[in-house]
């Protein structure tokens, strides 16, 4: 009868009861801590981390020595990174994400660098890049866990973010080679479909509209549905605008790279040179929506309110509405 009431409330979403029972009968008979695990997971791809935190937060106590521990380390990390990224904060940013990489580096020194505690290693990666601006101190990390035996997957992955940095440094040759082997060792996985991806991204940053084109046509019939979606968007940004206005395409391709490395007061003016001399109904309801991003990011949820509702407002027939509402 507890486990019929765990399975009930996972159909009704309720993962706070089922946490609840789930420690009960760990409690009761020792063996649920794969269950935990599952279940915390699942908590935390639903946006649910009060409640992922929790089910980490008992297994860690539970015992240094149990078989989940390292697991249950690397899951509280990675939801509390998350939860950090997603929300305001009253204390200093910067304070925050240096108080949090000191954290991860003890984690990585506790538990060592292995094919469990990658995850770890990449959190600390981003940080220092993206937060703290120490690109250099990153790639020398991504660098050295390259060279140890891990798994293909997990090798993918580190190349990933490697190339992420490095293309947030305009190191662009760099990136699109890093990218290139993932997409073919990984050719048929969602990884290398997301490396293709980003590699089409990183084209169209610098303005090769027909190379991005080509691949992200190929990649709107992949196996992930989210990638496709992106491929999708990013092809008819493209494509409408090629036919329409090259000049306010590249423009939009250059803001889009300053967004991506968080240069939003550069991107802003770019997207306002566009609305002064190139404001057509197909640039309007991406650039927009591109100022929406930005004011999201800022956190002035008031201004990006305003701007999504002026494209699915005012471009109802827009690509870009649906995502707007």
């Amino acid at each position: 009868f507890a486990e019929l009431l765990v399975w009930f409330a996972l159909q009704m979403q309720d993962y706070e009861i089922a946490l609840e029972q789930e420690i009960a009968l760990d409690r009761r008979f020792d063996d649920r801590e794969y269950d935990i695990i599952y279940l915390a997971r699942i908590a935390r791809d639903n946006e649910q981390y009060d409640i992922a935190i929790t089910a980490y937060d008992y297994l860690i106590k539970k015992s240094e020595e149990g078989a989940f521990y390292t697991e249950a380390v690397v899951g509280l990390t990675e939801v509390q990174y998350q939860r950090l990224e997603s929300s305001s904060h009253d204390v200093s940013e910067s304070e925050l994400y240096s108080d949090f990489e000191k954290r991860v580096e003890r984690e990585c020194l506790e538990l060592g660098i292995n094919d469990k505690t990658i995850p770890l290693l990449i959190i600390r990666s981003d940080i220092l890049a993206f937060n703290m601006s120490d690109s250099e101190k990153a790639i020398e990390l991504l660098n050295s866990a390259l060279e140890l035996n891990i798994s293909k997957y997990n090798n993918a992955k580190l190349k990933m973010k490697l190339a992420d940095i490095y293309l947030f440094k305009e190191e662009i040759w760099e990136a699109t080679l890093l990218y290139g082997q993932v997409d073919k060792s990984m050719k048929e996985e969602p990884i290398g479909h997301e490396a293709r991806f980003r590699n089409a991204q990183l084209r169209y940053y610098i303005g090769e509209f027909d190379w991005a084109l080509a691949v992200l046509n190929i990649l709107k019939s992949a196996t992930s549905k989210l990638i496709a979606n992106d491929a999708m968007t990013l092809s008819l940004v493209i494509s409408d605008n090629l036919e329409y206005d090259t000049i306010a395409l590249q423009r939009l391709a250059k803001a889009d790279y300053y967004i991506y490395q968080k240069r939003y007061d550069v991107a802003n003016q770019i997207l306002d040179s566009v609305n002064v001399y190139n404001p057509n109904e197909v640039s309007m309801p991406y650039l927009l929506s591109r100022k929406a991003q930005i004011a999201h990011d800022n956190k002035d949820y008031e201004l990006a309110d305003s701007l999504y509702k002026r494209v699915y407002q005012g471009y109802p027939d827009s690509y870009i509405a649906d995502k707007a509402l």
